[in-house]
């Protein structure tokens, strides 16, 4: 029987290194880890905002409406006008488009925070003079 020690605990770590079993790990910064944790919130909240609007699409399609392409300040009025006076897709629809909207106004304050970081980094601007490259939001 093998008795727990930090002595014994240090023995194997060592022995596992000379094995190779290890190697070192890049420990990212602070500052990394918070500007990653940002880009993935504000990547997270712009993919349930898609998947939001592809399910209302979808929940008026099996009732046999279309909403077709709509340009972005048209396209919750047209959704209203479809569940207008349905007993059903009505309350549904307006659920879905309340959540729509707050996903894209807590989208919009993730973006600014980026944009605010990106702002004061030299070679961010430099990359955003690329063409297609820019603070657009989506």
């Amino acid at each position: 029987m093998t008795v727990k020690t930090d002595r014994n605990d240090a023995r194997g770590m060592a022995q596992l290194v000379r094995l190779g079993w290890f190697r070192p790990v890049h420990v990212k910064t602070l500052p990394a880890q918070e500007i990653r944790a940002l880009l993935t919130g504000r990547n997270l909240l712009l993919d349930k905002r898609r998947d939001v609007e592809l399910a209302i699409r979808g929940r008026l399609r099996s009732f046999g409406l279309k909403v077709g392409q709509l340009s972005k300040g048209r396209n919750e009025a047209r959704i209203r006008e479809f569940g207008d006076g349905h007993p059903v897709l009505e309350p549904v629809a307006a659920a879905m488009l309340q959540a729509r909207a707050s996903l894209r106004g807590e989208y919009g304050k993730l973006h600014r925070m980026l944009l605010h970081i990106v702002r004061d980094d030299a070679v961010c601007r430099r990359l955003m003079t690329a063409p297609g490259v820019g603070e657009a939001a989506t």
